[in-house]
């Protein structure tokens, strides 16, 4: 399992090489997520350890919402990834990069694991409810089944 910082900056970086522009936060919760999924999907294990949080604009990684805080964006971050990781972020670029972030959050808020913390909260809330693991492996079945149907 990677570390979820480390992930981070690579999926970073490899933003940035694709689009010649840095990717702003939102987008990068987004994909970090779409990315967890993907692992869950083609592993059935977690890529990074990083817990991801129910917020309205969808999942949101604590660690990496502090990172957007200093204009260093992943500058402490030296480790890197493996060979698979890139060619999965690579994967997920390819699917979901040139999506406008509120696209992004529109198609987390369809995941059951974001609704399931959410629940309770009035839409303008951030919520402090953990996306269970259990739920987002829910989320990695269906997208499995999904991409399936359309290839069936």
């Amino acid at each position: 399992m990677e570390k979820t910082m480390c992930v981070a900056r690579a999926l970073y970086d490899m933003y940035f090489e694709r689009y010649g522009v840095y990717m702003d936060e939102m987008k990068m919760h987004k994909l970090m997520y779409f990315s967890q999924r993907e692992s869950l999907m083609s592993c059935n294990a977690p890529l990074f350890d990083g817990t991801f949080y129910g917020w309205k604009f969808g999942p949101v990684l604590k660690e990496v919402r502090s990172e957007y805080k200093f204009e260093t964006y992943f500058s402490s971050v030296v480790e890197g990834v493996s060979g698979t990781t890139q060619k999965l972020l690579k994967d997920i670029l390819d699917r979901y990069g040139s999506l406008s972030s509120w696209k992004l959050s529109g198609l987390s808020h369809e995941e059951f694991s974001w609704k399931k913390a959410r629940a309770g909260l009035a839409s303008g809330e951030d919520g402090d409810v953990a996306l269970s693991l259990d739920a987002m492996k829910v989320d990695a079945t269906k997208e499995l089944a999904a991409r399936k149907k359309v290839f069936a």
